[in-house]
Formats: structure tokens, C-alpha cells, sequence
């Protein structure tokens, strides 16, 4: 264990390994969020707008429905009208009408996907980098144990 991880350990109260790991978390956070925030303000493109970007391109030409959007980028309606209307005002994505008169179709313009084809590779390049300290076995262990804990926070915030 690291020294400081140690120091934060007897900080705790001892063998706290539970607040070690929340610790160790928000940690690695607070130094991958501004690493990312960087890159992609280089890019003109925030986080969730890329998300946004490439879920719609998954959904090919289709798109999806504004709720849709919200479901697979875990926020709120509000936080989807938002985002939506800056990639629109970028002409990055166009609404359009769905069948079903209460919602709204979202699809990717020719900008929007040129704006992928342009930010994602670099982004990806960067994630790369990131990451490249850890094996590909490792990779899969830490995807399998944040995809265990992120269950585990959902199951606890819809019994609140």
C-alpha cells in the first residue's frame, strides 16, 4: 500500500478498507475528470455531448427519443433539453417529430457525425494513454468491479 493510502487509512480510524475504497474513487475522480474536461474542451465538445453524439450514432438513422437520450446517458429530462439544444444550436443533431405526438426524435446531421469522425479517435487516443498502465486482464477486472458497485448504488438509491 502507498504511503499516503496508509496515512489515510490510520487517518480513518485503521483497517477501513470500505472507506479506503470510496476513498481510492473519489480520487482517481478528481484527477480523471479535469484530464478528460481538458482534452475535450480542445476538441469544442463537452463530455456529455460527445455522449450524447455517439449514443445517437449507435441509434443510427433512426435517432432516438429525447427519453431515450436520458436513459442511456443517466440524466435528467431537463439536463437532455439542455444538451440537445446546444448541439442543435451547433447544427450538430435536428429534432424532429415522432410518431407518438409526446415525444420528440433526435438524429445526428452530417455535422454531427463529422464532428465524431473528428473528436473520437483523438479521444480515444487519450483514454488510451490513460489507461495504458494496466493490463487488458486488469481492464476487465475494473470494468467487472465498477459495473458490481454501480448495481450495487442503484439498488441503494431507489430503496431511498
Amino acid at each position: 500500500m502507498h504511503d499516503d493510502e496508509t496515512n489515510f487509512l490510520q487517518a480513518a480510524g485503521g483497517d477501513d478498507l470500505d472507506t479506503l475504497v470510496i476513498h481510492n474513487l473519489l480520487r482517481t475522480y478528481s484527477r480523471l475528470h479535469p484530464l478528460l474536461a481538458a482534452d475535450l474542451r480542445g476538441r469544442d465538445v463537452t463530455a456529455a455531448q460527445l455522449n450524447a453524439l455517439l449514443a445517437l450514432r449507435a441509434a443510427g438513422e433512426e435517432g432516438l427519443r429525447m427519453g431515450e437520450i436520458g436513459e442511456r446517458l443517466v440524466v435528467t429530462k431537463a439536463n437532455v433539453t439542455g444538451l440537445v439544444d446546444r448541439l442543435e444550436h451547433h447544427g450538430l443533431v435536428a429534432r424532429s417529430p415522432h410518431r407518438d405526438r409526446r415525444a420528440t426524435l433526435v438524429r445526428l446531421t452530417d455535422a454531427g457525425r463529422d464532428a465524431i469522425d473528428r473528436t473520437a479517435p483523438a479521444h480515444a487516443r487519450m483514454l488510451t494513454r490513460l489507461t495504458d498502465c494496466l493490463g487488458e486482464r486488469e481492464k476487465r477486472t475494473l470494468i467487472r468491479l465498477l459495473t458490481k458497485l454501480r448495481k450495487r448504488l442503484r439498488e441503494l438509491g431507489r430503496e431511498r
